[in-house]
């Protein structure tokens, strides 16, 4: 555009591209919106093309691509369409300087950022391996605690733990003398009781009083001497060999199927079975 005297405006000459168009399009007997559809494109691009407004059209890669397609359907060469385009000099050129770009974050803000992950990374780890050697330790004591534990513990038909072998804190056997088990000239029945597993033991004499109650560990040997008869009760039977009167004894036929036995003893060191009701 130029500026006339009068301060009004006035159009440069065009380059004489778009008459050529118009009088070829005029000439096929085509109007803008036909040749639009033949095209496939808008009729506003062919209006542009037509009235030279080539800056509507974008850059000079576009306007070429329009003209070019443009003028096959028209049947007019290109060559000297485009050497007319070319002296034209009016499409704009896109000023790159001023293209956005993405802001750059701070160096700073990004270095924190990465250290704040690597110390979670860490702590992460640390975390994860602490509580892993937990397990990995804590499993070998439950095991033993649980082997050492429950062959003290026999179980009834129902899986429940026996009333009559009641687990007990294991306590060594008080020493028993053989004249203060009993009253002097009453008569006396002696029991001797090996313990390959850990077992509950209660041992009463004729009188009611208990001579010892509560759990013998794995591997001891231990003796009792009481007024006859003597009442014994062992929660695990199948882990106790019985000696009376230093001769051995089988107890076997009273054992049921919790592993528990109640079964008395006479002066005589004959094995009776207990009583119903008898204490334990």
């Amino acid at each position: 555009m130029a500026e006339e005297l009068g301060g009004e405006p006035r159009r440069e000459a065009g380059c004489g591209v778009g008459a050529q168009l118009r009088a070829a399009r005029e000439r096929a007997g085509l109007t803008i919106a036909e040749a639009a559809r033949k095209l496939l494109v808008g009729e506003q691009v062919l209006e542009a093309l037509e009235s030279e407004r080539f800056e509507a059209l974008g850059a000079s890669i576009y306007v070429k691509s329009y003209l070019r397609r443009y003028a096959d359907l028209l049947g007019e060469p290109v060559a000297p369409l485009y050497e007319r385009l070319a002296s034209r000099l009016l499409l704009p050129q896109p000023d790159l300087t001023r293209a956005p770009r993405a802001a750059r974050p701070k160096a700073g803000f990004v270095g924190r950022i990465l250290s704040a992950l690597a110390v979670l990374v860490v702590v992460g780890l640390a975390w994860w391996g602490w509580s892993h050697r937990r397990e990995v330790v804590a499993i070998p004591v439950v095991s033993r605690l649980v082997s050492t534990r429950l062959p003290a513990v026999p179980v009834g038909r129902a899986g429940a733990v026996s009333a009559r072998a009641a687990p007990e804190p294991v306590a060594p056997a008080p020493a028993v003398s053989p004249h203060a088990a009993a009253a002097p000239g009453a008569a006396t029945a002696r029991i001797t009781l090996r313990f390959p597993a850990a077992s509950w033991v209660a041992v009463i004499d004729a009188a009611g009083r208990s001579i010892y109650r509560g759990m013998v560990a794995a591997g001891a040997r231990r003796s009792f001497e009481g007024r006859a008869p003597l009442h014994v009760v062992l929660g695990y039977a199948s882990g106790v060999a019985v000696r009376i009167d230093g001769r051995p004894a089988s107890i076997a036929s009273y054992v049921g199927r919790d592993h528990a036995v109640s079964f008395d003893i006479t002066a005589g060191g004959r094995v009776l079975p207990a009583p119903p009701g008898a204490g334990g």
